[in-house]
């Protein structure tokens, strides 16, 4: 498994903790108002509040990591080459189709590049990350890359979407910490401002691996 792979697990095991607690709490509420709740009920509860969080937290935590703290610190640490495209590696992603709540298949090509490394040997790798409009073949390109690395790490990037990402890590963030929030017994008021603290932290932590990225290049 890839360091990607524990990562995700972990906040997995973190948000598990995370909304029991949170249903603990609204369970005990729960049952000095209403009584005592049924098996199902308590089982849909728990399910429904731990897909929130755990959802929450990998859109904070997980995309910062893959798009800006992961290609941050290959940017600043590995050696930079010039990159030629020499052709495409086609993936189907499923991708969710919000007007009729499906999913579809979703084609998308990885740009496939080779460089000269300090060795003098000839690299072929993919991309680590791609859009719709992928680089044409022939076109040169800017990366940074080790041995052991499968991908290269592409620091040519769709400045506006990695700021729009940077937002909208920031506006999970906070809402991420607003229900974490829960937990305590805090006022709202209180609660709001952790989590504005919490999307904050996030957004200038995520800006600053912008800001380096493009320093870099």
């Amino acid at each position: 498994m890839s360091f990607l792979g524990y990562f995700f697990l972990a906040v997995c095991l973190l948000s598990l903790c995370i909304a029991y607690r949170i249903f603990d709490k609204i369970l005990k509420k729960r049952t000095v108002v209403k009584g005592k709740s049924g098996l199902l009920e308590k089982v849909f509860m728990l399910f429904f509040i731990s897909l929130l969080v755990i959802s929450l937290n990998s859109l904070t935590l997980v995309l910062s990591y893959s798009f800006f703290w992961e290609k941050a610190y290959r940017t600043l640490l590995e050696k930079q080459y010039e990159a030629v495209v020499i052709g495409y590696k086609k993936e189907n992603i499923s991708t969710k189709n919000f007007p009729t709540s499906g999913y579809y298949n979703k084609q998308v090509y990885f740009p496939k590049v080779k460089y000269i490394n300090t060795s003098g040997r000839e690299v072929v790798k993919t991309l680590d990350i791609t859009d719709d409009h992928p680089p044409a073949i022939g076109q040169v390109i800017k990366i940074t890359d080790r041995e052991i690395s499968k991908e290269v790490n592409s620091i040519e990037l769709n400045w506006i979407m990695l700021i729009f990402g940077c937002v909208f890590t920031g506006l999970s963030a906070f809402f991420a910490c607003l229900l974490t929030s829960f937990i305590h017994n805090e006022t709202l008021k209180k609660r709001i401002n952790f989590s504005l603290y919490g999307a904050f932290f996030i957004i200038i932590l995520n800006a600053g691996c912008i800001l380096l990225m493009g320093l870099k290049y």
